[in-house]
């Protein structure tokens, strides 16, 4: 699987510091694939639990159906842009 390979063996980050300016990037152009990129984030250490999981698509969690820009709304440790509402992809 992608997400085992990139996360668990390719790609360079921290989740203790996830603002590391050497991290690689993961750009999910597809917001419909969120839980994919949101579970990653929680197997790799990142500060999303099993129950922020569980909170999927739920008002004001962490993990909203579309990965969101940070705001006082959502904080998603990981997440640090947006490809916009649906349809505008990374051109936005």
């Amino acid at each position: 699987e992608i997400g085992a390979v990139l996360w668990g063996q390719s790609m360079t980050f921290n989740p203790d510091d996830p603002n590391w300016i050497n991290r690689d990037r993961f750009v999910l152009s597809a917001g419909h694939g969120s839980m994919f990129l949101y579970s990653w984030l929680h197997l790799s250490g990142y500060d999303i639990s099993k129950h922020d999981l569980a909170n999927f698509r739920q008002w004001k969690s962490k993990t909203p159906g579309h990965p969101e820009f940070p705001s006082s709304q959502h904080s998603t440790p990981g997440v640090e842009a947006t490809t916009g509402p649906l349809g505008a992809g990374i051109s936005n």
